[in-house]
C-alpha cells in the first residue's frame, strides 16, 4: 500500500475530498490544547523513504505548538512485523536514532528485514542491546502500541502511507509531490487554527 502520487494541475486552494480529507466522526476541538500531527509509515515503503527529508525538514521548522507523534502502519504481515520493531526500538529510546538506518537498509541496500533474525542482525551492527530488543519484542507494551496503530489506521480510513492526520479531523488525500504533502499538512493545522480560534 503506498502513497497514491497523481500527476494533477497546481491548485490554488487545496480541496476538501482531494488533497486533503475531513474524517468522519471528528474529535472535538480544544481551543488552548497543541495540535497533534500523525504520520503513518512504514519501513518497507519507498515513498515513505523518500518524503522522510521532507519531512525531518518540516520537522525542523514547525511551530512549538505542534506535537509530532509516527505511528508505524499495520495493514498486512510485513508491516505489522516492521510495527513491532519500530515500538521495541522506541521502548528502548532507540527509534529516533536507528530510523534512517533500518530504511536505507530496506530501500537503498537491498535489506527486506524480514524477519527477526535479520533485524537482530543490523541491530547488533549498530550497537543496540540485542537481548533488551529481543525482550521488547515480546512486551505487553508493545503489543498493546501495535494493536492501537492497526486500530488507528483503520479508524482514519487510510489506503496507503504515508498519510498524515492532523487532530485526529483531517487526513491527507492525493498529492502530486512530496513537498505539496508538506504543505497540505500546513493547509490542514491551518484549518484545526481556525476551528480553535471559533471556539467559544
Amino acid at each position: 500500500m503506498l502513497l497514491a502520487l497523481v500527476s494533477v494541475s497546481a491548485f490554488a486552494e487545496f480541496e476538501e475530498g482531494h488533497e486533503y480529507k475531513l474524517l468522519d466522526k471528528q474529535p472535538p476541538v480544544a481551543k488552548d490544547a497543541p495540535i497533534e500531527v500523525v504520520e503513518f509509515f512504514w519501513y518497507g515503503c519507498p515513498h515513505c523513504f523518500q518524503f522522510e527529508p521532507y519531512l525531518n525538514n518540516w520537522l525542523a521548522s514547525k511551530p512549538a505548538d505542534i506535537k509530532f507523534v509516527k505511528v508505524p502502519a499495520a495493514f498486512n504481515a510485513p508491516a505489522r512485523f516492521h510495527a513491532y520493531v519500530y515500538y521495541a526500538l522506541d521502548l528502548m529510546g532507540e527509534a529516533d536514532r536507528l530510523n534512517d538506518v533500518i530504511f536505507t537498509a530496506i530501500n537503498k541496500q537491498g535489506n527486506k528485514l524480514a524477519n527477526q533474525q535479520a533485524v537482530e542482525k543490523l541491530l547488533a551492527e549498530h550497537n543496540v542491546d540485542v537481548a533488551t530488543f529481543k525482550k521488547a519484542m515480546k512486551s505487553f507494551a508493545v503489543d498493546n502500541r501495535v494493536e492501537r496503530a492497526a486500530s488507528l489506521f483503520n479508524k482514519y480510513q487510510l489506503r496507503g502511507v504515508p498519510a498524515v492526520v492532523v487532530n485526529g479531523r483531517y487526513t491527507s488525500g492525493e498529492v502530486k509531490n512530496y513537498q505539496q504533502l508538506v504543505e497540505v499538512i500546513n493547509h490542514m493545522i491551518k484549518l484545526v487554527k481556525e476551528e480553535q480560534l471559533s471556539t467559544d
